[in-house]
C-alpha cells in the first residue's frame, strides 16, 4: 500500500509540477525571440514567476519521492506504474490550461490506463478470481485518485468564474420578453412570479403559456395581473404541436405574443431577485448573437429526498458545470434561465429544432454553440423551488434526467463517474480487505468532497440548504452511483404524465403509458435536464 501511495505522490506532484511551469514559461513568453542582451533580465523573471517556482517545488517533491520508492521497489515496476502521469498531465492541460485534446489523445490516455492496471498486478498472478479482484482494485484506486483530482479542479474553477468581474450594465436597456412555459400549479408560484413583476427594469412583459384551458396554474396568473397591473402581462392558451416535447410545443406558441426581440425562458419554479433581468441582459452580446445562461440552488427543499436533489444541484451538478466552463466553455444550456435574442432562435431554426428532444434547453444551447456562436454562462444564480416528493419520485426523476445526459452525451455520461469519489474511495476500502490504508484513502476522498461542495455549493453559489445539510453531499454521491448504473440502460421516459422512447440520438417519440404511471407521475412535475426542476 505504501507503494502504491508513493507511486501517486510521484505523479501527482510530477504533474502538478508540469502544468505550473508551463504556465510561468506562457507568462515569461517566447524565449526564442530573446536576444543575448536581455538573458539576464528574462533569467531575472523567470526566477521570480511564482509559477515557475511552484512547478520547480513540485517536480522535487516528485524528484525524491522517486528516489525513496526506490529503495525498495523494483525499477521494472516503478517506471510502468508512474507512466499514469500523462494521463493527469493531459487532464491538467485540459482543465486547467485550456489546450484542445482531441479524441486520438485521449484514447491514448486511456492505454495508458489500462497498462498501469497491468502492470501493477502482482508478479505472479495468474488469470484467478484473486487477481481480478487486485486489478480491480488497483483500477478503483486510480478512480478515486481521478475523483480527488477533479474535486480540487471544481474548487480552482469555481474560484476563477466567480472571482471575475461583473458584466458592466449598460446606460440603455433594451425591452425584455419573459417567457415562462406552465403545466399546473408550481409550489409557490404566485411568489416566484411576483419577483418578476418586481424587477428592477425599465420595460419588460411576461408571457405565460399553457396547453390546456383547465390548467390548474391559471388561477395564479388571473391573480397575478390583478395585483400587479402596471406589468404587461400574456397567457396564451394552446394545445398544438410542432413535435413530442410538450414544454417546446408551448415555447412555440407562446412566442408570436412575444412583442420584444430579447427573450428569457425561465422554468416555471424558478425564483429571482430584483435585479435579474437587468443582470442577465446586459451580459447578452451586444450584436444580438449567442445565449446565456444560469447556474441554480434549491431555494426551499421539504424533506429529506428533496433535500438530496438540493445537494446534487449544487454540490455536483454545478460543479461539473464550472469546470466543463474553465475547459473551454460549456456548449449547452439550462432551463432554469436561458436569454438569447430572435435573432439567435432564428439561426438554429427556432424552437423546432428543439422539439424532437427530451434534453431541449441542453440541445439549445448545443445548437447555438454549433453554429459559431457564443454561450456564456451567466454570473447570476437563480433558485428553483423544490416541493416535497417522495424517495421512489426523487429517484425516476434523476433516472430520466441521467439518461437524457446519456443520450446526448455518452462521453459526458461515462465520464461523469468520477463526480462520484466517495461510493469510489468506499469500494477501494472494501476491495482493500478493510485495511487501515484504504480507511485513510476512504477519509481523504470524503474530506475532500465536502470541501469541494462548501467551496462550490455554499461559499459560491450561496445554497443555504446545503450549508445546513453539508453531510448529504455524500449521501446523494451514493444515490448518483446507482443512478448512474442505471442511467446506462433503458429508453423508456415518463415526463408530465406521457410516456416517450428516449433514442439514442435524445430525441423522442410519443409511447403509451398506463393509467397508473399517469396518475402518479402527475403528481410529480419534472423537466428535461433541470435536475432540480
Amino acid at each position: 500500500m505504501l507503494t502504491i501511495l508513493m507511486v501517486l505522490i510521484i505523479v501527482f506532484s510530477n504533474a502538478a509540477g508540469d502544468v505550473f511551469l508551463t504556465k510561468g514559461m506562457k507568462e515569461i513568453g517566447d524565449l526564442s525571440v530573446v536576444r543575448p542582451f536581455q538573458a539576464l533580465r528574462t533569467i531575472r523573471r523567470i526566477l521570480g514567476n511564482p509559477n515557475f517556482l511552484a512547478g520547480i517545488g513540485c517536480l522535487t517533491l516528485s524528484f525524491f519521492s522517486f528516489l525513496t520508492v526506490l529503495s525498495w521497489a523494483d525499477l521494472s515496476f516503478v517506471i510502468p506504474a508512474t507512466a499514469i502521469y500523462y494521463v493527469v498531465t493531459v487532464l491538467g492541460a485540459k482543465f486547467l490550461l485550456g489546450e484542445q485534446i482531441n479524441l486520438m489523445r485521449w484514447a491514448g490516455t486511456l492505454l495508458v490506463c489500462l497498462g498501469v492496471a497491468l502492470v501493477c498486478l502482482p508478479e505472479n498472478h495468474a488469470p484467478s478470481v484473486p487477481a481480478i479482484l487486485e486489478a480491480l482494485r488497483i483500477f478503483i484506486c486510480i478512480l478515486a485518485a481521478a475523483s480527488a483530482f477533479y474535486y480540487l479542479i471544481s474548487i480552482i474553477a469555481a474560484e476563477k468564474f466567480f472571482s471575475a468581474p461583473p458584466a458592466h450594465h449598460p446606460r440603455q436597456f433594451r425591452p425584455v420578453s419573459i417567457l415562462i412555459p406552465l403545466c399546473g400549479a408550481d409550489s409557490h408560484a404566485y411568489q416566484n412570479y411576483a419577483a418578476l413583476c418586481r424587477q428592477d427594469y425599465p420595460e419588460l412583459e411576461i408571457v405565460f403559456g399553457v396547453g390546456d384551458s383547465r390548467d390548474s396554474s391559471i388561477p395564479v396568473i388571473a391573480r397575478l395581473r390583478a395585483d400587479f397591473p402596471q406589468v404587461p402581462i400574456e397567457l396564451v392558451i394552446s394545445a398544438e404541436k410542432i413535435g413530442p416535447n410538450p414544454k417546446v410545443n408551448t415555447l412555440n406558441n407562446m412566442l408570436p405574443q412575444a412583442r420584444h426581440q430579447i427573450l428569457i425562458l425561465l422554468d416555471s419554479d424558478i425564483r429571482v431577485g430584483p435585479d435579474f433581468v437587468k443582470t442577465i441582459s446586459a451580459e447578452l452580446p451586444i450584436n444580438d448573437q449567442g445565449l446565456v445562461t444560469c447556474l441554480y440552488r434549491a431555494a426551499e427543499a421539504p424533506g429529506t429526498p428533496a433535500k438530496l436533489e438540493a445537494a446534487g444541484i449544487s454540490s455536483e451538478f454545478a460543479p461539473g458545470v464550472l469546470v466543463a466552463e474553465m475547459a473551454g466553455g460549456i456548449s449547452f444550456a439550462f432551463g432554469a434561465a436561458i436569454a438569447l435574442s430572435r435573432k439567435t432562435l432564428d439561426t438554429i431554426g427556432g424552437f423546432a429544432a428543439i422539439a424532437p428532444y427530451l434534453a431541449d434547453d441542453y440541445m439549445l444551447g448545443n445548437l447555438v454553440r454549433k453554429a459559431g456562436l457564443p454561450v456564456k454562462l451567466s454570473s447570476y444564480v437563480v433558485e428553483t423551488v423544490l416541493p416535497r416528493m417522495s424517495m421512489g419520485e426523487f429517484i425516476r426523476h434523476q433516472v430520466r434526467w441521467a439518461r437524457g445526459i446519456r443520450a446526448c452525451t455518452p462521453l459526458g455520461h461515462t465520464g461523469s463517474l468520477i463526480q462520484n469519489g466517495t461510493v469510489l474511495s468506499f469500494l477501494y476500502f472494501v476491495f482493500s480487505g478493510f485495511s487501515g490504508f484504504g480507511l485513510s484513502i476512504f477519509a481523504a476522498v470524503a474530506a475532500l468532497r465536502l470541501a469541494m461542495a462548501w467551496m462550490v455549493g455554499v461559499r459560491r453559489l450561496g445554497d443555504k440548504i446545503l450549508r445546513h445539510n453539508l453531510l448529504l453531499a455524500l449521501v446523494r454521491d451514493f444515490f448518483s452511483f446507482f443512478i448512474w448504473m442505471a442511467a446506462l440502460t433503458g429508453k423508456r421516459v415518463v415526463w408530465r404524465g406521457l410516456v416517450f422512447q428516449l433514442e439514442d440520438d435524445g430525441k423522442i417519440t410519443p409511447g403509451k403509458i398506463p393509467s397508473h404511471d399517469s396518475q402518479r407521475d402527475a403528481e410529480y412535475r419534472d423537466d428535461a435536464l433541470t435536475p432540480g426542476d
